[in-house]
């Protein structure tokens, strides 16, 4: 028997919430699946803990701090055919004005609208 390495990437995604609303984020060109809609979040760099890869993505992509008091883990399930695990967490505060940083556009829906979004099934999933 042959014994292959699989390498799994570790990915955080956060529901931003206020009020009534989440944020979703569209996926920009080039990434791929551009134009889907999804939590905002990223990939978890080597010897970075969840939590901070959370915070560094937000940061990058929509320039706010989250209030690291105020993020709770929600649920996390594994693609396996995209060999990712997907970490999701939850946050309603945060520093600084929301502003997409990567030419994504952000926008605040109801829970209930997201299925008028064409959004990425692994994110859409979480919802229902």
């Amino acid at each position: 028997m042959q014994i292959t390495e699989v390498k799994i990437k570790a990915v955080v995604a956060c529901i931003i919430f206020k009020k009534e609303k989440v944020l979703i984020t569209s996926r920009p060109y080039p990434k791929i699946s551009f134009g889907f809609y999804e939590f905002p979040g990223g990939k978890v760099m080597n010897n970075e803990y969840y939590l901070e890869a959370l915070c560094r993505e937000l940061k990058e992509e929509l320039n706010v701090e989250l209030n690291s008091k105020k993020i709770f883990f929600i649920k996390n399930y594994f693609l396996k055919q995209k060999k990712l695990n997907l970490f999701f967490f939850a946050c309603n505060s945060w520093k600084g004005t929301i502003k997409p940083m990567e030419g994504q556009i952000a926008k605040w829906v109801k829970v209930g609208e997201i299925e008028k979004y064409k959004f990425l099934r692994s994110n859409k999933n979480l919802v229902k």
